[in-house]
């Protein structure tokens, strides 16, 4: 197997784990057999338009991959550099494909939120979600995905087990829905 330099790829439409822009790209590199079997190889690294650096792809699976979420402003999170950290290590999760450690970081995120809301430290887990309940950060509505995340982050933390991209996902999404509630809404509404 060898890689071929071509300039005129298939195009394709990815987010970049780079620099996160949607392109599309037909610059990069081929894998084939042979250099005879023509562009229909086993993989292809894109090369991005605006930041110039690699990706893999090959069907479904791109290397590195897009980050999940939303981006937020570390101002948002009332000076809590460590919150904010941790929420971007669960969206860089994402890029490797270390969907276990989302789960992880989405369990730890729900700890962080309610002692920077105003529970105290070292609690039990249960307690930091009680908190927020009966706090009324997490909405009627959402409690079940509190649920969720406790019960798929205990599975990865004390069982034998890994979470998929779509467990991930979703996790993410809520954790994400919080975050807006309890700091990016207020945050904007104080700069309007």
């Amino acid at each position: 197997m060898h890689w071929y330099n071509t300039s005129n790829l298939p195009s394709k439409n990815y987010i970049c784990g780079h620099c996160n822009n949607d392109i599309s790209s037909n610059k990069g590199y081929y894998l084939a057999n042979s250099h005879n079997s023509g562009m229909s190889g086993n993989g292809y690294v894109y090369v991005c338009h605006k930041c110039n650096k690699p990706t893999y792809i090959s069907g479904s699976l791109q290397v590195p991959g897009a980050t999940y979420g939303k981006k937020y402003d570390e101002q948002i999170f009332n000076g809590d550099k460590l919150l904010f950290q941790l929420y971007e290590e669960a969206r860089n999760n994402m890029k490797v494909m270390s969907f276990t450690s989302v789960g992880l970081c989405c369990r730890k995120l729900l700890m962080h939120i309610a002692v920077n809301c105003g529970a105290e430290e070292n609690l039990k887990f249960i307690d930091y979600i009680n908190y927020l309940d009966k706090n009324n950060y997490i909405p009627k509505n959402a409690k079940m995905w509190v649920d969720i995340i406790r019960d798929k982050g205990n599975e990865a933390n004390h069982e034998i087990m890994l979470l998929d991209q779509e467990d991930a996902k979703k996790l993410l999404t809520f954790i994400e829905i919080l975050i807006s509630l309890i700091y990016d809404m207020p945050y904007i509404a104080k700069n309007i």
